[in-house]
């Protein structure tokens, strides 16, 4: 039996099990909710980008850029694990390219901020990174939309019985093996493993350099004591970003490498498990992203409390106006009385 004909009857025989777990009211509960935080996320990192004058740095403006990638993989994982289909269609095509060219997007931009921000930072090289980023539009924006658009043409996306997916569509289920694994990595998990280890090396040689400039205020005077804090601040900040980049995609990578090494034996119980993981992990980038680069910061958390005092002083002088106004009518019908 050749290796196309055995994984041919693998997939007739056992995708039922993985398509009852992805629709199940647990998967679709779990998506739901870690999309919908993205989505929540993605849009307030935008919406201060817009509002917030001193937020447009040009790392900011990256940040945007993966923003807006993150909210269409929220948004059509959410949609695809909400529209079931037992086969491949027009809207399940659709839904696999919106959601295979944004996690593309999101692969691209993520790395190239771990590039800039070393450029910038260690190398002190800020001319040649914006030059980079000119250029980088071009392969952050074209390749992802190339690679996905070749693979439609082809008729490459579609259903995957949620062998690789936890209820969207990405590839279609029933390829040759050679063609499946081929398209699994053009259009995702060659891409996805290659930014956990450019970002993790490009943000491990600048906690180094950050550590470094640490080591080196700490034998100076004590009046750079607050230069140090900070930038011990932002060395742990920069530690987390490759790791949550890695626990939130790990778990479908998980699953690829599984699908390939052990094809006879694909349906045991924490492969499952996996599967609410990748629901979970896949959607939720923008989210995290949010916390990491917004909600965590000094400067949002002051300009959050700025906004709050302001919004509290308008809504007391509404209040104050309001009282004056009630006492006058109050004086004026005593006055009529």
């Amino acid at each position: 039996m050749t290796a196309t004909t055995a994984d041919s009857n693998f997939t007739t025989a056992a995708p039922t099990r993985f398509e009852v777990e992805a629709n199940k009211v647990v998967n679709r509960a779990l998506v739901t909710i870690s999309a919908t935080l993205s989505v929540l996320g993605t849009t307030l990192i935008i919406g201060t980008f817009v509002a917030w004058k001193d937020y447009r740095s040009i790392s900011r403006r990256i940040l945007v850029y993966i923003s807006i990638a993150d909210f269409f993989v929220a948004t059509s994982n959410l949609f695809g694990v909400w529209r079931h289909s037992a086969q491949s269609d027009i809207v399940c095509e659709t839904q696999s390219f919106v959601s295979t060219c944004a996690s593309l997007w999101s692969f691209f931009w993520t790395t190239f901020l771990a590039v800039f921000l070393y450029t910038i930072v260690a190398k002190k090289k800020r001319h040649k990174a914006e030059i980079m980023l000119k250029v980088f539009h071009v392969f952050g924006w074209g390749i992802p939309l190339i690679i996905v658009g070749t693979a439609l043409g082809l008729d490459k996306l579609g259903n995957d019985k949620d062998y690789f997916t936890s209820g969207w569509c990405w590839i279609k289920w029933n390829l040759t093996t050679e063609d499946k694994h081929l398209w699994m990595l053009l259009t995702g998990k060659a891409w996805e493993i290659a930014a956990y280890i450019l970002c993790s090396a490009f943000y491990l040689m600048l906690t180094i350099y950050i550590r470094r400039e640490v080591c080196y205020q700490h034998n100076q005077v004590s009046s750079q004591q607050s230069r140090e804090n900070a930038l011990l601040k932002v060395e742990r900040r920069l530690t987390l970003v490759p790791v949550i980049f890695v626990l939130v995609r790990i778990w479908g990578t998980i699953r690829f490498i599984l699908y390939l090494s052990d094809r006879d034996n694909p349906n045991t119980s924490w492969e499952k498990v996996l599967l609410y993981f990748q629901g979970i992990g896949d959607s939720s980038q923008g989210f995290f992203n949010f916390l990491l680069f917004c909600l965590f910061t000094e400067k949002f958390q002051t300009r959050l409390r700025l906004a709050a005092h302001n919004l509290l002083l308008h809504c007391n002088k509404e209040k104050s106006v309001t009282d004056k106004y009630e006492d006058m009518c109050n004086t004026q019908e005593i006055l009529v009385d």
